[in-house]
């Protein structure tokens, strides 16, 4: 129990951490001997954390003196315009390649609504995570030896 507890961690950790995210943590995890779906749960869990999290304490980040201004000004009109339109595809198809960090920060300064950015970032994720592990899946089975 305890083995699968630090393996579980460490998916999440993994997961959450901006650098590794899904695409290191889902492999990983994997690679520590969790099963398919607990390192697909643990890895999503971690990577959609920092969602809720910005959406929660993006206000305080506005308030930040170097920070806020800089977040301010991304809010063009044209850029709100466009994420009104193609939110949704943009937070499905940007998040796992610019990461969650990123995109809900970017999000978040766009004015993008806050349930359709945590619906949207977690179905993301979560698919980008099972179709990384059937991926894995079906390469560990392509170089095995046939029996």
């Amino acid at each position: 129990m305890l083995e699968y507890a630090v393996k579980a961690a460490t998916a999440w950790f993994l997961g959450f951490f901006p650098l590794f995210e899904i695409y290191v943590a889902v492999p990983a995890a994997i690679a520590m001997g969790l099963d398919y779906t607990s390192a697909v749960f643990w890895t999503v869990l971690g990577n959609f954390l920092p969602v809720p999290l910005i959406v929660f304490f993006y206000g305080q980040l506005l308030r930040q003196r170097r920070i806020g201004p800089w977040l301010q000004g991304l809010a063009s009109p044209r850029a709100q315009g466009l994420l009104d339109r193609h939110g949704p595809w943009f937070i499905l198809l940007a998040t796992p390649w610019i990461g969650v960090w990123a995109v809900a920060v970017t999000a978040m300064a766009l004015g993008m609504n806050q349930r359709q950015l945590l619906l949207f970032t977690l179905i993301s994720i979560s698919v980008y995570a099972i179709a990384l592990a059937g991926l894995i899946a079906f390469g560990i089975q392509a170089v095995r030896p046939q029996s």
